[in-house]
C-alpha cells in the first residue's frame, strides 16, 4: 500500500523535472553577478557553455537574451540547475572541484 502512495513532495520534484528552464534564469541563479554589471553577459555565456557544453560562440549566436536558443537547451538547463542544487546542499564549500 505504501508503495502506491507518492508524497507530495515527490509530486513536486516530477513536476519541476518536467518545466524547462531559460538561459536567463539559469545565469540569474548560478552567475555571481548583478545583470548590471560589465561582463555580466560574458559570465551568463560561459556559465551556459560549461552547463550544456556548447560553445561560447553557438550561445552568443542565440540572441540579447538567449530567445534563439534551441527548445532541448532549457531540459539541460533544468537538470544542470538541479544538480547544482545538489552540489550546494550536499558537497562541502571545500570540496575539490575536479
Amino acid at each position: 500500500m505504501i508503495d502506491i502512495i507518492r508524497s507530495r513532495a515527490e509530486y513536486r520534484i516530477d513536476a519541476l523535472s518536467e518545466k524547462p528552464l531559460e538561459p536567463m534564469e539559469y545565469c540569474k541563479r548560478w552567475v555571481d553577478m548583478s545583470p548590471d554589471d560589465r561582463g555580466y553577459r560574458k559570465a551568463c555565456i560561459a556559465a551556459l557553455a560549461e552547463a550544456t557544453g556548447l560553445s561560447p560562440r553557438t550561445i552568443g549566436n542565440w540572441g540579447s537574451n538567449f530567445e534563439k536558443r534551441p527548445n532541448y537547451v532549457a531540459h539541460i538547463l533544468r537538470m544542470a540547475d538541479k544538480l547544482n542544487q545538489i552540489k550546494k546542499i550536499v558537497l562541502p564549500p571545500d570540496f575539490p572541484q575536479e
